[in-house]
C-alpha cells in the first residue's frame, strides 16, 4: 500500500510513523513542495525485491507513484539488454534426418569441439554417453544452445553412473477439481517396480508413487522448477531437496518434459539420500570378508 505524507508530518510524528511502517509494511512517499522527496519502506521488503529482481513488482509500484505524482517523470529499473545467444545447428553435430543422417563421426567430433570450447573435456567413454542424449535433444529442438549441451553433459554423465533407483516410465492423470493420479515404474537395483498414488497435483502424485516404490522415509523439503535454456522448447530444470533425520540432499534433473524432470530429480535425490547407507553396508561387508 502506498501512502503520501508531507515532510512536516514526518518531522512531527517520526516515531509512530516508523512503528506503523514496521507493522503494516506500507510504503511512504515523503513529499516536499508537492514533489516526492524521500521514500520510506521496510528494509526487508526492499532487500527482497532487489534479491529477486522482481521487475513486475517495481513496475506496479512505479505506476502507483505516477498516479500520486502525475506531473513527475518516473521509470522502472532498466531490464538487462536482450542478447541473442549463439546457437548450434543440429546438422552440425550430425543430426539431419532429411538426409537420413541421425549421427555421424564428424558430428561427434564437432560436439567434442563445441564442449571443449566451453571448457568441458570428455574422454571417449564420456563422449559416447553424452552424444546420444544430445542427438535426442536435437530431435525435439529446432536449435541447440550452449546451455543445452552443458545440461546434457550433466545429465548423461549422471546416467553413466546410476544409483540404486532409476526412472523407467510414468503415466499421469489430471483433471480440474479432481485429485491427480500417477503410475510410475522405477528400476530398483535392476528390478522393475511399479507404484500408483494420488496427490494434490500431478507432481505430488508422482512423488508419492516414487516414494511408495522406494520405501524410503524421506521428507520433501523444497522443490523448484525453472526453464534452464532458451526458447519455447526450453529444457526444464527440476531441483528436489529431501531430508531424512539430519541428512539433507539435493537431486537435480533436466528434460523437455517438466514432469519427467521433476520425477528424475526426485529419484536422483533418493539415490543421494541412501548412498551413505550403501557405502556403510559395503564397508561392513568388506570388513566381514577380511575377518
Amino acid at each position: 500500500m502506498l501512502k503520501v505524507i508531507p515532510a512536516a508530518e514526518l518531522a512531527r510524528n517520526l516515531d509512530p510513523i516508523l512503528k506503523a511502517l514496521e507493522e503494516s509494511g506500507t510504503t511512504l512517499i515523503i513529499k516536499h513542495d508537492e514533489q516526492p522527496a524521500a521514500l520510506l519502506l521496510r528494509f526487508d521488503a526492499y532487500v527482497a525485491m532487489l534479491a529477486t529482481m522482481d521487475y513486475s513488482g517495481w513496475e506496479r509500484w512505479i505506476e502507483e507513484v505516477r498516479r500520486a505524482f502525475p506531473k513527475s517523470a518516473f521509470a522502472p529499473p532498466r531490464r538487462p539488454k536482450s542478447v541473442v545467444p549463439a546457437f548450434i545447428d543440429p546438422a552440425d553435430i550430425g543430426y539431419a534426418p532429411q538426409f537420413g543422417q541421425l549421427g555421424s563421426s564428424a558430428g561427434r567430433r564437432r560436439l567434442a569441439e563445441e564442449l571443449s570450447g566451453m571448457g568441458i573435456q570428455l574422454n571417449e567413454q564420456q563422449l559416447a554417453a553424452v552424444y546420444p542424449l544430445v542427438l535426442n535433444l536435437a530431435e525435439r529442438k529446432r536449435v541447440l544452445y550452449a546451455e543445452d549441451l552443458k545440461l546434457a553433459v550433466d545429465e548423461a554423465l549422471g546416467r553413466a553412473a546410476p544409483g540404486r533407483f532409476s526412472l523407467r516410465d510414468f503415466q499421469v492423470s489430471s483433471e480440474s477439481g479432481v485429485s491427480s493420479s500417477a503410475k510410475v515404474s522405477v528400476l530398483d537395483g535392476g528390478e522393475l517396480k511399479t507404484g500408483t498414488a494420488s496427490g494434490n497435483g500431478t507432481l505430488d502424485a508422482v512423488f508419492r508413487a516414487i516414494q511408495q516404490i522406494a520405501g524410503v522415509a524421506a521428507e520433501l523439503e523444497d522443490f523448484s522448477l525453472a526453464s534452464a535454456t532458451q526458447g519455447s522448447d526450453a529444457l526444464a530444470e527440476a531441483v528436489v531437496t529431501l531430508s531424512r533425520g539430519s541428512d539433507v540432499v539435493i537431486g537435480r534433473a533436466v528434460s523437455l518434459d517438466v514432469v519427467e524432470a521433476a520425477a528424475n530429480a526426485y529419484v536422483n535425490a533418493l539415490n543421494w539420500l541412501i548412498s551413505p547407507q550403501q557405502n556403510l553396508t559395503g564397508s561392513a561387508a568388506a570388513s566381514q570378508r577380511q575377518k
